[in-house]
């Protein structure tokens, strides 16, 4: 079943969210969000025995998307923790933004 064009407007603009307001929002935290808007998702895989994989997925510009950045550390804790600072880095070499 294909998904509605309200529903596919609903997710992404869930994801971008993510940076502003959720658990990337710590991450990205001072990135000019309003010129770059950035859509994404975190998360955290548990693995017995070991500490927890962290991965990042994300693209934009959020509302014209033509970058596509996702990060994966093995046993890296926590996905807004560790991958999302690197994604920003991504984003902020690829924009031309100073880091602060």
């Amino acid at each position: 079943m294909d998904a509605t064009p309200a529903a596919l407007t609903y997710v992404r603009e869930a994801l971008a969210d993510t940076t502003v307001t959720g658990t990337a929002s710590g991450a990205f935290a001072g990135f000019p969000l309003a010129e770059y808007p950035v859509a994404a998702k975190t998360g955290t895989a548990e693995v017995a025995g070991k500490q927890s994989t962290s991965w990042f997925a994300s693209f934009a510009p959020a509302d014209d998307p033509k970058y596509v950045v996702v990060v994966n550390v093995d046993q890296g804790g926590l996905g807004a923790a560790t991958s999302g600072p690197v994604a920003r880095a991504v984003y902020e070499q690829m924009f031309g933004i100073a880091a602060p």
